[in-house]
């Protein structure tokens, strides 16, 4: 109902005056406006169901819910988070006539969320919903990605709303949704517009503060042709140097848009963290077994983020990059990907390492691999077998026999010929990663790692 008010007891009064334009000709009248005085009211919707609210007075939501607040009448709206910044919205659609968002809470704990209501015809008519939204799922995130096309992104998972954001260091973000992989334990299928293929082999598995899987990445020397490949991401990369030391078998790809090659190294951190060791010999060879003329010694500092560590050739200093370690499952993990200082013209680098050790167990992992490819990875003492689905929907096998490398002193690097002249792959594994990387030549720059059950 409206009204007509300036002073109650004129009501009449104002309503004759209104309806005869004042009493006279000539424009001599005046109109007064109409201002709204039916209370503000509002319905509550939560996940398309009316709600309640509790005897508190609050109304419960979880994260990903979606609240639907519906006002008596057209509303400007304001909302906040009782915890600063910890409640915000997704997929926000706010009119005159509703307010609408899914919940997000960027934190394990509950938080109080008030959405409020001021008619637009009278900001004296107010009315507030106020919710109290449940902490957030504890492996929502953000994850530092370490990917084989050679860049490093950043991956937000939220488990409440299903959905993610990977975005590059150029700040170029991908949104989509991701679903529950019932095909294996802690699995999920990533949505993305980038996927073109029969069948999704964007792919992910969580465990211990790291992400494992593929997504379709911008390829090498691109930023419009995408295919989907392997990368490992880690909330848990060591910020403090002493812990960076340690023994590891590492292997890797370099790659440009037109080449792809292998490379496969021991890398000794040592002297606190303050020091990285290679070898240069065309043989894999130990580090502790390396003649010194062929040591690479490198500095190590911090580079520009906590987590990253820059090395530096103390013979070459244009010799230089960027490595990670990160604890995965109590163990340390050698990451690093990016630009290529003294390669060729756009080339980028990826390397996984694990430590050194003198344990082979049989072990299995869900892996994927630079063809685009998601399945298993098995090895135990003598052999490698892998069964795999590629993106096309065809199904594929390989079995290998594997042997150990390194002399005098054996390194826990496994090698799995394919015999005559079609090359070789190189294993590494640790308790938690098992990696393959194709050995220079016809399998030089294919990669498949995975995470270990």
């Amino acid at each position: 109902m409206r009204s007509w008010s300036v002073f109650a007891g004129m009501a009449m009064l104002v309503g004759g005056l209104a309806g005869c334009g004042g009493g006279g000709g000539g424009g001599g009248g005046f109109a007064l406006p109409i201002v709204a005085t039916t209370p503000m009211t509002l319905t509550v919707n939560v996940n398309g169901a009316a709600a309640t609210a509790g005897t508190d007075g609050l109304y419960a939501a979880k994260p990903g819910d979606t609240i639907e607040v519906v006002p008596n009448q057209n509303a400007d709206w304001t909302s906040a988070s009782g915890t600063a910044d910890a409640v915000t919205l997704r997929n926000a659609d706010i009119s005159p006539t509703r307010w609408k968002a899914q919940i997000v809470n960027t934190t394990t704990a509950a938080s109080n969320f008030t959405v409020s209501a001021k008619a637009s015809a009278n900001a004296a008519l107010t009315k507030s919903a106020v919710f109290r939204i449940a902490g957030g799922d504890a492996r929502n995130a953000q994850y530092r990605v370490y990917a084989t096309n050679g860049s490093k992104q950043t991956l937000a998972l939220d488990f409440d709303t299903m959905s993610y954001t990977m975005t590059d260091d150029a700040g170029t973000a991908a949104s989509d949704t991701f679903a529950v992989d019932s095909t294996v334990a802690n699995g999920y299928l990533f949505k993305s517009s980038r996927i073109t293929s029969t069948v999704n082999t964007a792919r992910f598995r969580l465990a211990d503060n790291t992400v494992v899987g593929a997504f379709p990445f911008a390829q090498a020397g691109s930023t419009t042709a995408f295919a989907v490949q392997p990368f490992i991401a880690s909330k848990a990369l060591v910020t403090t140097q002493a812990e960076l030391a340690g023994t590891y078998n590492r292997l890797g790809i370099n790659l440009t848009a037109t080449t792809r090659d292998s490379n496969i190294r021991q890398v000794a951190v040592t002297a606190g963290g303050a020091q990285v060791l290679m070898c240069d010999e065309v043989a894999i060879t130990a580090v502790a077994n390396c003649p010194a003329s062929s040591v690479r010694t490198y500095n190590v500092t911090p580079a520009s983020a906590p987590t990253d560590w820059r090395i530096t050739n103390v013979a070459n200093p244009a010799d230089t990059g960027v490595f990670s370690i990160a604890r995965i499952g109590g163990e340390n993990v050698y990451l690093s990907a990016g630009a290529a200082a003294i390669g060729a013209p756009g080339e980028v680098v990826f390397r996984v390492g694990v430590r050194q050790q003198d344990a082979w167990p049989s072990s299995t992992a869900i892996a994927s691999d630079t063809n685009g490819t998601w399945g298993t990875l098995n090895l135990d003492a003598s052999s490698y077998a892998t069964g795999f689905i590629r993106p096309d929907g065809s199904n594929g096998t390989l079995g290998l026999t594997v042997s150990q490398i390194g002399a005098p002193a054996a390194l826990n690097i496994r090698v799995a010929p394919l015999g005559g002249s079609s090359g070789a792959y190189f294993l590494v594994q640790s308790g938690k990663i098992a990696a393959v990387v194709g050995a220079r030549g016809p399998q030089g720059g294919y990669m498949q790692f995975g995470l270990i059950d």
